[in-house]
């Protein structure tokens, strides 16, 4: 959405002016978009100023209009001196009364900034998603500019983000968060042999936080995959492990479906106990038996070992609105090579279809 429609669509949030399934669809995109949560949350503290100011006019407006019905005209005969000692009492409690509202308005207002900007800080703290900014880090000698060939070369450069992808088809095509390549000029891929690759993106879909991306070679291929699209949802406890890039070499991590629902009861994610950091943004999300039950897309700050996965039949619907003639959907239906190996077997096999994604912009 272009930033008019996106603000009107915030106001109509916050007013309450939206039906059932518009608020529900856009508390979904709210849940999973960090940067529209600090959007709303900013643009309900301006629009609280401005309610604030309105009321310091209007206070300040039945101030002014006490004030001259306190004082005694001057043309008014003059009245008694317990007349006097009596008006002068009540302009002095007058006085005292704005002056004691007007310290209390100023206090409440002081009071509510400070309350927003901790509950704003509280809940962008909450959830963050897990790729690393390159150009902040020291770069190891496996580095992509490794300089295998001309043709499978990195630019020198470090880039901006890195996240990680894996493959979806033989030919190219791979899936990684939508917020790792947000806003890049280009993109390219290096796998676990340090070989770069060039890749473009195909087709966003903001509200999930995927991003398909195609090698841009078109002689590109992959061995048959060796992992399966599980359809079925999984089942808490279930055993789950994954593979990314948070350094310059891929990196296991293990651990276990911990809830159904993602970051605030989001039902397109899962909760999964595992450690996830910087880099792993994107990097699938598998069970004991070698099927893709998820895509890692962030972590909850607040807590150690908390990380959030989209679910496989979210990305399933996905893959299927990609052109037929391009993306063979059959890669992912192949028999499952993983089932039934040992974990050292399964994440040997697994790291080759595992890339590093570098983000330039």
């Amino acid at each position: 959405m272009n930033e008019l429609h996106k603000i009107q669509e915030i106001e109509r949030y916050l007013d309450g002016e939206m039906t059932a399934p518009e608020k529900e669809a856009f508390e979904s995109l709210l849940r999973r978009n960090p940067d529209l949560q600090r959007e709303v949350s900013g643009h309900e503290a301006f629009l609280s100023q401005l309610r604030g100011h309105g009321q310091r006019q209007d206070f300040r407006a039945r101030m002014n209009a006490i004030h001259p019905r306190a004082a005694a005209p001057a043309h008014q005969v003059q009245p008694a001196p317990a007349t006097i000692v009596s008006m002068t009492s009540r302009r002095r409690t007058w006085y005292s009364v704005a002056a004691a509202a007007s310290i209390a308005l100023v206090t409440s207002l002081a009071t509510m900034a400070i309350m927003q900007r901790s509950a704003k800080n509280s809940y962008t703290a909450k959830y963050e998603d897990v790729r690393r900014v390159l150009n902040n880090i020291q770069r190891s000698q496996n580095a992509l500019i490794r300089d295998i060939n001309n043709k499978n070369t990195g630019p020198a450069n470090p880039g901006t983000y890195g996240g990680t992808c894996f493959a979806i088809s033989r030919n190219g095509y791979m899936v990684t968060n939508y917020h790792v390549i947000a806003g890049a000029d280009s993109i390219y891929l290096q796998n676990n042999k340090g070989e770069a690759f060039k890749a473009v993106s195909v087709f966003e879909d903001v509200s999930s936080d995927l991003a398909v991306l195609r090698v841009a070679d078109s002689t590109f291929r992959t061995a048959p995959l060796p992992y399966t699209l599980k359809n079925a949802p999984s089942r808490l406890g279930q055993e789950v492990f994954s593979m990314g890039y948070p350094r310059d070499e891929i990196v296991f991590g293990m651990g276990y479906l911990s809830a159904q629902t993602g970051f605030n009861g989001d039902t397109l994610a899962y909760q999964v106990s595992i450690p996830v950091n910087p880099g792993n943004s994107g990097a699938p999300l598998l069970d004991t038996n070698g099927e893709l039950i998820g895509i890692i897309t962030g972590r909850q700050s607040t807590s150690e070992g908390i990380a959030f996965a989209v679910k496989s039949g979210h990305l399933k619907r996905l893959l299927e609105e990609l052109p037929k003639e391009k993306f063979n959907r059959k890669d992912l239906k192949q028999k499952n090579q993983l089932t039934g190996l040992p974990r050292v077997d399964q994440a040997r096999k697994l790291e080759e279809f595992v890339y590093m994604v570098k983000v330039y912009n």
